[in-house]
């Protein structure tokens, strides 16, 4: 494939290795190496529009992946959790503390994220009625 090629969106065989190295946490110098090309040539991928945008898909792509699996977690957690929090007298009072703590902390966070995304909202509207929204 040429640069042309290249430039216009398409990605080669050795930038999909280079992304996929690089998402696996190989370092740029290392997954250079192992793809076949210069470091200089790595490096000037990182810079073009088209592997930034497939960088970034590939990067929440991961992302996203991991988020399920974290939310497979949450009602483990929340068992764990309140098993500790409703102790009986042999688990330490600092458990249960730690326990309750964390719950406070994600509840309240929800709470924040919660008003944000309101915010947010309110502010889409107004942007969408006073006509700025294209």
């Amino acid at each position: 494939m040429s640069i042309n090629e290249s430039s216009e969106g398409k990605l080669t065989p050795k930038q999909d290795t280079l992304i996929a190295l690089l998402l696996a946490g190989v370092n740029i110098v290392a997954a250079a190496q192992q793809v076949g090309i210069a470091q200089a040539t790595a490096h000037r991928w990182l810079k073009l529009a088209h592997f930034q945008a497939a960088y970034k898909t590939a990067q929440r792509a991961l992302f996203d992946q991991a988020l399920t699996g974290l939310m497979n977690k949450v009602d483990k957690a929340i068992v764990t959790l309140d098993r500790n929090m409703d102790a009986d007298i042999n688990t330490p009072a600092s458990t249960q503390v730690r326990a309750a703590q964390i719950v406070l902390e994600q509840a309240i966070g929800v709470y924040k994220i919660g008003e944000l995304e309101a915010k947010y909202a309110e502010l889409e509207r107004m942007v969408r009625d006073s006509g700025l929204a294209k």
